[in-house]
């Protein structure tokens, strides 16, 4: 009886993994497609925008070259793509939402500068500009992964879901 239950459970399992993604909001049932930020998710007027955010509210801690410090974590290069690789443009949006700029700084931050932001650091990493903007929404920026070049290139699917 046991063994039949289990065999039932992982039949149960293995056809929910065979299905797409789904978005599980109210009201919704329709495939959620998960994009790489190799697929353009932001346009270069939001970076152009996310860049004057950024040296107006950033640039004292992270450094005109986006490199940081000692204790301030660059925003480009290997460094930053080593510790984003793999995880969500939500994952980003959230941390840095919730984190920066230290102190009082942060209280004239609205969620569309956040968004630019990102669109201006993901620029500066060399991820291609598209057609619309990154939204400044969790939800919507949570189905963009960030995915290095090397990664794609090395076999690794940009698409898939950890």
């Amino acid at each position: 009886m046991r063994r039949r239950a289990a065999g039932a459970a992982l039949i149960l399992l293995s056809a929910c993994a065979l299905r797409p993604l789904r978005d599980l909001s109210p009201g919704q049932g329709q495939a959620v497609s998960v994009l790489s930020l190799r697929d353009g998710a932001y346009t270069v007027e939001q970076s152009r925008r996310g860049e004057q955010v950024f040296f107006t509210t950033c640039v004292r801690c992270h450094k005109p070259e986006m490199t940081g410090s000692e204790i301030v974590p660059p925003l480009v290069g290997e460094a930053f793509l080593g510790r984003w690789s793999r995880k969500t443009a939500g994952d980003l949006f959230e941390w840095v939402r919730t984190k920066m700029p230290p102190g009082d700084a942060a209280a004239g931050m609205t969620g569309q500068n956040y968004a630019d932001v990102l669109a201006y650091v993901f620029s500066r990493n060399e991820f291609p500009a598209g057609n619309a903007e990154l939204a400044p929404d969790f939800g919507a920026l949570r189905l963009i992964r960030i995915v290095p070049e090397t990664i794609e290139q090395d076999g690794g699917d940009p698409h898939a879901v950890d």
